[in-house]
C-alpha cells in the first residue's frame, strides 16, 4: 500500500453506512511487536486487549515479529499502522543508516513503552563466561534478523573489536533456550525489560549467568559512539543464581504510528494506552512494563506524532522538539 494512500484505506476501513442511519465501524490497527516470549509481545498483546474492550472507534491486532527494526519497516511502509521499536533504530531509519538501504521517516512517536531494556547475554554457569571477552571462540546468537537486539550487538561487536573473534549466529529467538541448554550455542542475547523472563526460563532448568560488558564499554568509548545506549547495572540477586552486579547496555522502547494515521485515532489509542486501567492490566501481565504518563519521552529523539502530542499537552505534559529533523 501507498503511504499516500493509508490515510484514505484507515478511513474507508472505518466507515460503514446503513440506509438512513451512518454507524461506523471501527478503525482497524495492526501493531507489530515481537517474539512470543519478548517484552514488546508480552506487553503488546495486553495493552491491545484492554484498548479493544474499551474503545469503540478502534480495534488493535498484536503481531509477532523480528522486533523493533521490523517495527519500524512494517510502520513505515504502512503494512502496519502502530509498532515498537527503540531509539537506535529510529537513529539509523531517518537517516538511512545500515541495517536500512534508505531513510525512512514515515513514523512519529506516541510515547514509552518499557523502560531502558538491556542486552541479556545468557550462558550456563559451568561455562564459566564471565565478560564479553570470554565469548571470543564460542558460538554466539545475538538475535533474530531484523530485531534490535541483533543490531545492537553487532555495533558493540564491530566498535569493540569483538566480533572477528566471535561465532556469530542469528537465529530465531524462541530456539534459544533449548540451544543453549543443549549445548549447542554458548551464548545468547535477548533484548528485554528487566527482569527478563527468557533468562528466568532457562533459569529454572540449569544454572545461568549474565555475561558483563562493563569493562569493554569503558575500553572501547562505545556509549560515546552510540549516544542512544546506556549502562544498565543489573543488581545481585536478580535472578536465581546470579550474585553479582551486572553491567548490561540497552535503550527505551516507544510505540510509533504511521505518520497518515488519522489524528483522532492516534489520540484515542494514547488515551486508552496510558489510562490507569491499561498500566495496571499491562502491569499484572508484563512486570517491568513502563507506560508511563508523567514522563512519555525521557530518552525520545523522535518526533511526536500530532494525534500523540494533542493528548499529552491535555495532559500538561511538554512533547519536546525532535532530535531528528
Amino acid at each position: 500500500m501507498r503511504i499516500g494512500s493509508l490515510r484514505v484505506a484507515l478511513t474507508a476501513a472505518a466507515a460503514v453506512f446503513a440506509f438512513g442511519n451512518a454507524a461506523a465501524a471501527p478503525t482497524m490497527l495492526q501493531m507489530p511487536t515481537g517474539g512470543v516470549t519478548g517484552t514488546y509481545y508480552m506487553i503488546g498483546s495486553p495493552l491491545a486487549q484492554y484498548i479493544n474492550e474499551h474503545s469503540a472507534t478502534i480495534r488493535v491486532t498484536p503481531n509477532t515479529s523480528g522486533g523493533g527494526y521490523e517495527n519500524l519497516r512494517r510502520v513505515e511502509s504502512g503494512l502496519a499502522q502502530i509498532g515498537m521499536t527503540q531509539p537506535d533504530t529510529m537513529f539509523q531509519a531517518w537517516n538511512g543508516l545500515k541495517p536500512f538501504d534508505k531513510q525512512m521517516r514515515n513514523w512519529r512517536v506516541i510515547g514509552v513503552v518499557t523502560p531502558p531494556m538491556a542486552n541479556h547475554v545468557v550462558v550456563l554457569s559451568s561455562s564459566k563466561v564471565k565478560t564479553v571477552s570470554d565469548l571470543k571462540g564460542k558460538i554466539f546468537a545475538i538475535g533474530a534478523p531484523g530485531s534490535g537486539s541483533t543490531v545492537s550487538m553487532m555495533e558493540f561487536l564491530d566498535y569493540s573489536g569483538l566480533k572477528k573473534d566471535v561465532d556469530v549466529r542469528m537465529l530465531p529467538h524462541q530456539d534459544y533456550p533449548e540451544l543453549l541448554l543443549d549445548g549447542k550455542i554458548a551464548a545468547f542475547s535477548r533484548l528485554a525489560a528487566v527482569p527478563a523472563s527468557v533468562v528466568d526460563e532457562v533459569a529454572s532448568q540449569k544454572k545461568v549467568d549474565l555475561v558483563d560488558f562493563g569493562a569493554e564499554i569503558d575500553k572501547s568509548g562505545f556509549l560515546q559512539k552510540y549516544p542512544y545506549y546506556q549502562k544498565i547495572l543489573v543488581k545481585a540477586g536478580t535472578y536465581k543464581g546470579i550474585d553479582r552486579d551486572v553491567t548490561l547496555f540497552g535503550n527505551a522502547g516507544y510505540i510509533i504510528a504511521n505518520k497518515d494515521v488519522p489524528d483522532d485515532v492516534v489520540y484515542e489509542f494514547t488515551k486508552l494506552a496510558y489510562s490507569e486501567g491499561a498500566i495496571k492490566i499491562v502491569g499484572l501481565a508484563f512486570k517491568g512494563a513502563n507506560l508511563d504518563p508523567k514522563t512519555p519521552f525521557d530518552g525520545n529523539i523522535g518526533p511526536v506524532h500530532p494525534g500523540a502530542a494533542r493528548f499529552w499537552k491535555e495532559k500538561g505534559v511538554a512533547v519536546p522538539e525532535p532530535i531528528l529533523k
